[in-house]
């Protein structure tokens, strides 16, 4: 695996206060949540595609395969870039159905390597 870039501490700490308030986490299970997040989005940004899994609104975990990578960001992006609805979200593109989705981060379960 490639060396991931340097982390951001904010980011970690952000995930981190929001997994222990919203999900009555420990603090050690959230900070490993956080950092695994993180790591994702900075696979994603690089191109790569990633298979990971969270938990839908409605309880259902979903299994999702998706990438930030830039070609793919431009030819699914209008306008200014990643719509509204996703605000305040983790937002990518997802791979299976080629459109953004997006989930709550605190809803994140983990990655999935084949």
């Amino acid at each position: 695996m490639k060396q991931i870039s340097r982390i951001s501490t904010s980011e970690i700490s952000r995930y981190t206060v929001k997994n222990v308030v919203r999900n009555n986490s420990d603090m050690l299970t959230a900070t490993s949540k956080a950092i695994e997040l993180e790591t994702m989005k900075k696979r994603m940004m690089r191109g790569e595609v990633v298979r990971f899994a969270y938990m839908k609104l409605n309880g259902e975990v979903r299994i999702a395969v998706g990438t930030l990578q830039e070609q793919a960001v431009k030819a699914n992006t209008v306008g200014r870039g990643v719509p509204k609805r996703f605000f305040g979200m983790f937002a990518y593109i997802d791979l299976e159905k080629m459109d953004w989705r997006g989930f709550k981060e605190e809803r994140f379960i983990g990655t999935i390597e084949n």
